[in-house]
């Protein structure tokens, strides 16, 4: 016993130093850990999403069906992305799609638009002879629709 009361007064110092040095690879290690092995299973688990209005989807699907041109609409929500997409007939050109597209914004509250991005595609039935484009409107843009580049067999005049 006077053994270890003789290590301890002569080297508390290089003791608590050696505890603050335990403690700190604790921390390091925790911190290490959660940072690398993350229990989200998508980009979006940290984000905070309000809940989306329960008949927003079907307002939006009824919205878009009013147009005599679109023939199958889907819409699906997960996390912080609304996926709306859209098939129109073969006979629609793009510019009339993406007009088409453009009615379900004054759905959302601006709220719903700050916390919600949208992801949208627009194609018709037969895509060999017409087009697939992707859209998609970010809460940290301007607020408007950003389409894609497309490749498309839509003939040009």
């Amino acid at each position: 016993m006077n053994k270890i009361k003789k290590i301890w007064a002569e080297n508390k110092v290089l003791f608590v130093l050696g505890i603050i040095l335990v403690i700190c690879l604790v921390i390091i290690g925790v911190i290490a850990i959660k940072s690398f092995y993350s229990s989200c299973d998508d980009a979006y688990c940290n984000r905070r999403v309000k809940e989306l209005r329960k008949d927003l989807p079907n307002e939006i699907q009824n919205k878009l069906k009013e147009n005599e041109k679109i023939v199958k609409t889907s819409v699906t929500v997960k996390n912080a992305i609304v996926y709306i997409s859209a098939t129109f007939t073969n006979a629609t050109k793009i510019d009339d799609a993406k007009k088409a597209m453009e009615v379900i914004a004054p759905l959302f509250t601006d709220e719903e638009l700050l916390i919600y991005d949208l992801d949208l595609t627009i194609k018709t039935e037969d895509i060999e002879k017409g087009f697939i484009l992707k859209g998609a409107r970010n809460t940290n843009g301007n607020g408007s629709i950003i389409w894609s580049n497309r490749e498309s067999s839509e003939k040009t005049e």
